[in-house]
């Protein structure tokens, strides 16, 4: 379930951004706060 939330929180976040109303320094930010608090370091397999 955590999963679903976290790719939901991603894809509109996304969405955002491709609509141009965050650049890119903003998107990252958002990104990875998001991404810590669901303790995503990264998104490559070990």
């Amino acid at each position: 379930m955590d999963a679903l939330r976290l790719a939901k929180k991603l894809a509109v976040l996304g969405r955002i951004y491709a609509l141009g109303l965050l650049n890119e320094d903003e998107y990252t930010k958002v990104k990875n706060r998001i991404m810590r608090e669901h303790g995503i370091v990264t998104f490559e397999a070990v």
